[in-house]
Formats: structure tokens, sequence, C-alpha cells
């Protein structure tokens, strides 16, 4: 089986476990309507979350005729690894259901027990990478009281990840804005050598601040066209309804049609995972495309 076959069996659930972040970047589409509680401090809206996300192959190959098989959970932030005793209630659930995870995260809270978690659990773990330059991450947003975001400090955390598991996989994820939209990080990309290296326009579902035109984008993936074999870019349209994605009170939730927040269903654990799919918008064929773009070279993505 090759891998396109293997990633398009496989359903991605994307489950944004918390909204907190030790980063405040301008563009983070991280932020939903008031919390109350987030799932992730009841261990049994964990467990009873768990049992309705096993139930969604079922549910979406008989409502779409698609042929999902297996399930990851990708669990995402705010920053995901902010609480350790949090995500291994987490990764015990997932692993009893024989659910595969991955996860994405800014690397800057990893210590040698959570790479060791992130090596012995995870089948993939993505950083989010958007800028080699210090000055640049500053006007992001990607820094705290202890400092700028330390990308040699992610480049020894993926090497000591890989070291411990040679398998795993490695990815890289990057928002193009103004801000960046002229950065080269090709030096950074040969040193991780990934899997697959994400590239995103940046979403303006929150602010349309640092917005980045379709022209300037397209540049930034000609500049790094040597790396065409790996990269998977996503524009507003595409990241549009190809996600599933569960918010931190554990509601599925999809970019507006209005252009500004986002809609959501109810809670999935106050009514069933399915009554809750209905009341989204999920496009099947945009999922799929997805790992298409990766397979293809990046002279038929222009």
């Amino acid at each position: 089986m090759d891998n396109r076959t293997k990633d398009q069996k496989e359903l991605v659930v994307n489950w944004h476990i918390t909204e907190a972040c030790n980063y405040h970047c301008n563009y983070c589409f991280a932020k939903w309507d008031k919390q109350k509680n987030e799932l992730i401090n009841d261990d049994k809206a964990i467990s009873k979350l768990m049992d309705e996300i096993q139930k969604l192959p079922s549910i979406l190959n008989d409502k779409y005729l698609t042929d999902f098989e297996s399930i990851r959970l990708n669990l995402v932030g705010g920053e995901t690894f902010l609480n350790i005793r949090k995500v291994l209630r987490i990764t015990h659930q997932a692993k009893q259901r024989q659910f595969s995870l991955s996860a994405i995260t800014n690397g800057s809270r990893l210590n040698n027990e959570l790479v060791t978690l992130i090596a012995s659990n995870f089948d993939s773990i993505g950083f989010s990478v958007d800028s080699l330059d210090s000055s640049t991450n500053i006007k992001i947003g990607r820094t705290e009281k202890t400092g700028v975001m330390d990308t040699d400090k992610v480049l020894r955390d993926i090497s000591l990840i890989k070291e411990l598991n040679p398998s795993i996989d490695i990815k890289i994820n990057t928002v193009v804005s103004s801000l960046n939209r002229l950065e080269d990080l090709s030096a950074f990309i040969d040193q991780v050598a990934p899997r697959k290296w994400k590239i995103f326009k940046v979403l303006p579902v929150i602010t349309r601040e640092n917005e980045v035109s379709q022209d300037d984008f397209i540049e930034f993936l000609e500049r790094h066209s040597s790396f065409g074999n790996i990269i998977s870019s996503e524009d507003n349209d595409e990241m549009t309804d190809s996600y599933l994605m569960i918010d931190p009170i554990g509601r599925f939730f999809q970019n507006s049609i209005l252009g500004s927040g986002y809609s959501y269903s109810a809670p999935i654990v106050d009514t069933s995972i399915k009554e809750a799919l209905n009341e989204i918008n999920f496009e099947p064929q945009k999922f799929h495309g997805r790992y298409k773009t990766n397979l293809i070279t990046m002279q038929e993505v222009f």
C-alpha cells in the first residue's frame, strides 16, 4: 500500500485541547467563543469524547461513501504540551482505542520527559516554525517572559526525538504572512529533513492583520521549490471545510461562512458525534486533496 492510499484511509481528527498558550501570535486562529471549562480537565468527558470519535469512520463512510479505516488523533493548542499530566491522560485513552497519535507544538516547553513521551507514543510530531529571525518572531508574537522562540532548541529536540524513535514522522508547519513572506527557511528545513512541510497562507478568521497576497504566497512557495517533494501548501479555500476540528470544550467548529469567526456544533459529549457532525460543513474531497498535494510537483501546484 503506498503512502497516499494509507493517508487517505486514515481519518485525522484535530482536537484543540486547550486555548492556553505561552505565545501570543497575532494571527493565531485558536481563539474561540467564551470557554466555560476545557474538556481536558474532566477525565470522564475525555473518555466519552474518545468513544464518540471512535464512531466517526463508520459514520462518514455511510454518509459520504468514503473508506476510512483508522483514526489519527492530532492534538493541537494553544500550546499542546503546557500540561504533561493532561496530555498523558489523553495519550492513555487514545492508545486504549488504538488511535494513532500526532501533535503540533511550538516546541518551547519540551523537556526530556516530554521528548520521551512523544518518541514513545506519537506517530508524528509537528513543529510550528514561521521565522528564523528573532525580530520577526517578536513581531509575530512568538515570545514570552523567558525570551523569544529559540529555533536552535527546536533543532536539538527534533534530533533527540529522532534518536529515540527513528521511525517517527517529523513535520514543520509554517504560516506565511506579511511579516515573514520574504524569508528563506531552506537551511532550517535542510537540517530538520522533515517528512512533510505544511505551508499555510495566513487565514484571516480572527483578524485581517498581516494578511498576505496570493502572489506573495506563491512567491514564498517558489523560493522553496527545491523542497517540492515534501511541501503541502494550503491557501484559504483549501483550508475551509477540509478539516475535522474540535474545540477545547468539545464542539466541532469550522470557519464561518460569513468570513469572520467560527460556526459551531453542539458539544459532542452532550449530544452525539453524529448529530454534531450534521451541524457543520465537512468536504471529504478537500480532506483527501490535502494529501494529494504532497504527491505532486511544485510545477503542478503553480
